[in-house]
């Protein structure tokens, strides 16, 4: 299988740009192209389409026939024959017509192995997104968990000293403990997000898998308008070309039929000995002509005009089908950046204000711990929307692209 290397047009080299530890984008990408195990199945279907181009170029066999006869007039000892005879059959354009098949059905291979290199590179971008958005998501929820540790701890030493009434001190510990269950919650995604990345690697072994990526906030934003999307889509999309050799295939499978419907000239030569008084041999050569009344038949005919007009009608719907795909991911797109960008740098410090103000002023007994904990969740809230929000604006570009069909995926 060659080596591909993917292109993906506009999230690259922003994907690229985020440094990792153990990972990063492009050589996580590598290692996909290069070890996923479905991936690599599905690359033996071109080398099983190669075999099969080489198989249909066989002729037909040769038949050797032998017999051997007794009249059973043992007192004489004669009577007793031998013969051989060699024959063949011929066909006219039958090969010719199986060899372009076979061609055909190897194209349309590579474009379903295309194909699924698409989807496999957008599945596998996404779950690296994901894993940025858990890795996001644990880092807010451990910094929750730790405040809302020390707060019980430090309402644990108030209520000690009788600054702090009982009931106080038992809600700031009850909310350590949801703080610490979000924790593991968030744990438990972000090491699923791991292995899920490894599976796309071809390997379970997550030792070495733990990234330690940047941000979601330096992901691009940018994708080109939708009218060159839509170009670009009806001239990368590997559907597309799957759709066309099936039209290809149906044709070719017209000729192959016609040829075999045209008439076989089968020719035989042999010899006989025959061991009479006086003994002879006796040479055949021959020939048989089939009568194909059968042609007659036009259903047959009807049946390859019919999955010719089908192929050529799942184009035209294929064709359609991507310039709606492209649109509305197209429409995703926009929808995920204005999102993403309500929320300003100006807004989360604010609220990151507040909610220091509240920690401070609940700290000096003049707000309830009710008060405070509405403003840090709301806090809390914020975070994950804002960190939801600019993952859903990576993979909507990365949805954009697999519509758009972008790679430099090619099988030669």
């Amino acid at each position: 299988m060659k080596r591909y290397i993917i292109t993906l047009l506009l999230i690259s080299a922003t994907l690229s740009s985020v440094t990792a530890q153990h990972l990063t984008y492009e050589n996580y990408i590598q290692r996909v192209m290069e070890q996923n195990t479905s991936l690599i199945a599905q690359s033996m279907e071109i080398e099983i389409s190669q075999a099969a181009i080489k198989s249909a170029k066989v002729y037909n066999d040769p038949t050797l026939s032998v017999e051997y006869g007794n009249n059973e007039d043992w007192s004489t000892n004669l009577g007793q024959s031998f013969a051989a005879t060699l024959s063949r059959t011929f066909t006219f354009g039958v090969r010719r017509s199986n060899i372009r098949l076979a061609q055909e059905e190897f194209r349309a291979t590579k474009a379903v192995f295309n194909n699924y290199v698409r989807n496999l590179i957008a599945d596998a971008s996404i779950a690296y997104l994901r894993h940025l958005r858990a890795k996001a998501l644990l880092a807010t929820a451990l910094n929750r968990e730790h405040y809302m540790t020390q707060l019980s701890q430090s309402d644990s030493l108030r209520f000690t000293r009788g600054d702090i009434a009982k009931t106080a001190w038992i809600e700031t510990r009850l909310a350590a403990g949801l703080a610490h269950n979000g924790r593991l919650s968030a744990e438990a995604e972000y090491r699923n997000s791991i292995i899920e990345l490894g599976y796309f690697m071809g390997t379970l072994d997550t030792t070495a898998l733990d990234t330690a990526v940047e941000t979601l906030q330096e992901l691009s934003t940018d994708a080109p308008p939708l009218d060159s999307c839509i170009e670009l889509a009806l001239a990368n999309r590997a559907d597309i070309d799957i759709a066309t050799s099936n039209i290809d295939i149906a044709l070719a499978q017209k000729k192959l039929n016609s040829a075999r419907r045209r008439i076989d000239l089968e020719l035989n030569i042999g010899a006989e000995y025959n061991d009479a008084d006086p003994s002879f041999t006796k040479v055949k050569v021959g020939a048989a002509i089939p009568l194909k009344f059968s042609n007659l038949n036009r259903g047959a005919h009807i049946m390859e005009q019919a999955r010719i007009a089908q192929a050529e009608q799942e184009l035209t719907d294929t064709r359609l089908r991507v310039q709606s795909e492209v649109m509305q991911a197209h429409t995703d797109y926009r929808i995920a950046v204005k999102q993403a960008a309500t929320f300003t740098q100006s807004m989360l410090q604010e609220t990151s204000e507040l909610l220091s103000g509240k920690r401070q002023a609940y700290t000096l007994g003049e707000i309830s711990f009710l008060e405070f904990i509405e403003t840090e969740r709301s806090d809390n809230l914020m975070t994950e929307e804002y960190i939801n929000a600019l993952y859903n604006r990576a993979a909507s570009i990365v949805e954009l692209m697999r519509c758009i069909g972008i790679t430099s995926h090619t099988t030669e």
